[in-house]
């Protein structure tokens, strides 16, 4: 695992934002993360390669998890995500969040969905995954995977999901994450170059919160994201 910053709040919590390259099964198996934000998209992915030991260790069913999966990647026109607790106490992560992200049908239907990467699309699903691991699981070691098409992950999205780390450390230092790490494959060192810049601006911005719309299924917390009249990112001088 490689260290690549270390972001501290304005009340003096830190997080280390960190890089390996293994997936979420060898990081949990060392007690590097606790928490996962992955995307959504199945097949040969993260998911794809993570689905059985979500499955066994989390006491939630294969299927139950592809089918959640494909749905939210495939059918739900909302930003939405999709919280699986664990249900074995004895488990090694807290629970899984299933992410939107570039592929899903949601995006779609974005103004902007087909250009560049939405910047508040990904911040808002990451400061969102973030606050609900770490405020109701109690998580605090995050790893994400890339929520990009597969091979298609970008510098902006990694700056953007930092930021969106470092507004959420500002606004819940008792929630702080120990860290954040980014993931598996498609992320490359040079996609964190943006990321060692975030602290000369700190204190400059500040999260605006969006309106949330929480739904408890009998396997999920569904969180759906509007933010058509909110922007996830305010000057703090406003």
């Amino acid at each position: 695992m490689l260290d690549l910053a270390k972001l501290v709040s304005k009340s003096g919590t830190e997080t280390t934002v960190c890089f390996d390259p293994a997936f979420f099964q060898a990081l949990a198996k060392n007690a590097s993360i606790d928490a996962c934000i992955v995307s959504t998209e199945d097949g040969f992915s993260p998911l794809g390669s993570s689905r059985n030991f979500f499955a066994l260790d989390l006491g939630i069913p294969e299927e139950e998890i592809r089918e959640l999966a494909n749905w939210n990647q495939s059918r739900n026109e909302r930003v939405t995500l999709v919280a699986l607790r664990s249900r074995r106490q004895e488990s090694l992560l807290k629970g899984i969040v299933l992410a939107p992200g570039e592929g899903s049908k949601s995006y779609e239907h974005l103004p902007d969905g087909h250009g560049p990467p939405n910047r508040s699309f990904y911040y808002n699903v990451t400061y969102e995954a973030i606050a609900f691991a770490c405020t109701v699981w109690r998580a605090r070691k995050l790893a994400v995977s890339h929520l990009s098409w597969s091979g298609c992950f970008h510098q902006d999205i990694a700056t953007t999901q930092a930021e969106a780390l470092g507004h959420f450390c500002d606004a819940h230092p008792s929630d702080t994450p120990a860290s954040f790490t980014f993931c598996g494959c498609c992320i490359e060192l040079k996609h964190f170059a943006g990321i060692q810049q975030l602290g000369f601006d700190r204190g400059m911005t500040a999260h605006r919160p969006i309106r949330l719309d929480t739904e408890e299924t009998e396997s999920a917390t569904l969180i759906h994201l509007d933010w058509s009249h909110d922007v996830g990112v305010d000057d703090a001088s406003d």
